[in-house]
């Protein structure tokens, strides 16, 4: 029987499609970032006046800005280009939400990305730099980047929320990289004695944006490695954002004072470890990486603090489609 060449597919293509352009469009977004574009397309300009200021080819500029274009991140008015409001809230240098260092933070994954094929036969990513440091200024203020997208706003608003929060007078977060939390929730208590802690090169980068904020002399610092290292006791509250503790939850109950509370804010991934999409990429590149970490079930959370001796209280769903998060609210059982 002859093939027929105008079959329609019974399913449509465009999410198969959608994926593979994935790259395509990241790409064309970190050029933008790395030449100024946004901070130019503050007003509006042409083509031609663009490329002058970047120094870049006038015939493929325009067809990058075109591209900027269809991505919707800036507007086509005759012949002139102007960002968007979203370029204008995240991608421009002069915003309180800017983005630049996170993007920062993609690309240098992107290498990453690309050795699928090879992790999936040798078992793991081979960069060479195994042994060195990933949290570096770059995924520190990536994540500071992060923070104030939303995601800081919805754990520090249910946080604050809190009667354990509010009836509480010393804070640790522990694990606090930059730092933003410990300032948000000192602000919104500042009879709060706030402790952070992290390592010592972490802290330097937090003391930055304590002092943006003047926060500098209300905010203690600890410098340590807290898988090593005392974290201090007396906690009414230890705060946790994003950082792995489950090897030392011994420790963190010992922290507290009776009755105390751990808030832990975390991703998760459901029971087949199929969704959501955000937890399951970033779990499977831990993977390749043969990290010891990985992204638990919430049921698996529950399980660990249990038998460290917390009793849940609180399990709180902060999620947004780009960022699925949980906060779990242990306490600390009262000794008999």
């Amino acid at each position: 029987m002859d093939k027929i060449i105008n079959r329609i597919p019974e399913v449509d293509f465009g999410l198969i499609d959608e994926i593979a352009k994935g790259n395509e469009k990241a790409n064309i977004l970190f050029a933008a970032v790395d030449y100024g574009i946004f901070d130019l397309l503050i007003q509006p300009k042409t083509a031609d006046h663009v490329s002058e200021e970047i120094k870049t080819d006038p015939y493929l500029t325009e067809k990058f800005l075109n591209a900027l274009v269809a991505l919707n991140l800036i507007h086509k008015i005759e012949n002139q280009y102007l960002n968007t409001k979203l370029a204008e809230t995240f991608l421009v240098r002069k915003s309180p939400f800017y983005q630049g260092t996170l993007f920062e933070m993609k690309k240098r994954g992107l290498t990453d990305w690309q050795r699928i094929s090879n992790a999936l036969k040798n078992g793991s990513i081979k960069t060479g730099t195994e042994n060195k440091s990933i949290i570096d200024r770059t995924l520190i203020v990536g994540h500071a980047e992060i923070a104030i997208t939303g995601a800081m706003e919805r754990a520090v608003d249910v946080v604050s929320s809190l009667p354990e929060f509010k009836g509480a007078k010393k804070l640790l977060d522990l694990g606090g990289g930059h730092g933003l939390y410990s300032i948000a929730l000192h602000q919104l208590k500042p009879d709060l004695e706030v402790v952070l802690f992290d390592l010592p090169h972490v802290t330097e980068i937090a003391k930055e944006y304590l002092e943006q904020y003047g926060t500098q002399d209300k905010i203690k610092i600890i410098a340590g490695d807290f898988t090593e290292d005392d974290i201090g006791n007396g906690y009414d509250v230890i705060f946790v954002s994003d950082v792995t503790i489950t090897g030392i939850l011994k420790k963190v109950y010992d922290a507290l004072n009776e009755n105390g509370v751990l808030i832990y804010r975390r991703w998760t991934i459901n029971d087949d470890k199929t969704s959501p999409l955000t937890s399951v990429l970033f779990d499977f590149m831990l993977a390749t990486r043969r990290s010891e970490h990985r992204v638990y079930t919430l049921g698996e959370y529950i399980r660990l603090l249990e038998a460290t001796g917390f009793s849940i209280t609180q399990i709180l769903d902060i999620s947004s489609p780009q960022d699925p998060t949980k906060i779990i609210v242990a306490k600390k059982k009262e000794r008999c």
